[in-house]
Parts: structure tokens; sequence; C-alpha cells
């Protein structure tokens, strides 16, 4: 049996998830998005952002591996963001999922800037979301 190698390393999966995210803006913008979707596309950022620190963790691994603490160090804090825009926007869900639109998506699309949207149409790529959110909680 071969070795299976993956060619995607954890900057280009960030990349990847971040253009997601910016994808969903128009949907965010829109006025007539429903509770559901509106759970669906917020538990897809947050299940997103988890995959982010999960790709940080993995750039940091062989830094502390060949004793690069202070570039690690450095790289941490760069993306600390990340874990204070997920925790922000997981303390505004109710029981019921989020009422309205989480204040800290504005801190994240700051932070999101210079991501260019893709072009093609993706479909409603994050239905679903909420529940799979649900079971990992």
């Amino acid at each position: 049996m071969s070795q299976i190698i993956s060619t995607e390393t954890p900057g280009s999966k960030r990349n990847s998830i971040f253009k997601l995210i910016v994808n969903l803006m128009p949907a965010i913008q829109s006025s007539d998005t429903n509770l559901d979707e509106r759970n669906d596309i917020v538990a897809f950022i947050v299940l997103s952002l988890l995959e982010v620190e999960k790709s940080i963790n993995a750039t940091l691994k062989p830094w502390e591996k060949r004793g690069y603490w202070s570039k690690a160090d450095q790289f941490r804090m760069e993306w600390a963001w990340i874990e204070k825009v997920k925790n922000d926007i997981q303390k505004e869900e109710s029981v019921k999922g989020w009422k309205e639109w989480p204040r800290a998506l504005a801190d994240l699309y700051v932070h999101l800037a210079e991501v260019k949207p893709t072009r093609k149409k993706m479909g409603k790529f994050w239905q679903g979301s909420y529940e799979l959110y649900k079971k990992q909680k």
C-alpha cells in the first residue's frame, strides 16, 4: 500500500478557508436570510476558524520541534485574533443559535479585507453546518 501525501500546506489551507468565508459576505449582507440559514452560516464560520487554528498548530509543530521558539511565538501572536473572534462569535450564541449576526463578524472581515473572493458560483455550501457544529460541541 502506498503512502498518501498531502500536497496542501497549512498556509494554503488557511487561504482556501478564508476565501470560503469571504464568499459568504453576500449571504451575510442579504436581508432575506432566515434564522436557520443564519445559524448555518455562522456555524460554518466557527467550524472554519477551528480548522484555521489546526493549520496554525500544524505550522508551529516543526518550528517548535527544531527549537525555533521565538519564530513560533511571533507566529502564534500574529494569529491570536483567530481564537478571540471565534470565542466572541460563540459567546453570542443563544439556545436556538444566533438571533442576530454576531458583532465579531465585523472584526473577522477587517482581518480578511485583503482576501479576494472567488468569482465562480459555489451554491449554498454552508448548509447543514449548524447541525455539525452542535454535534462537535
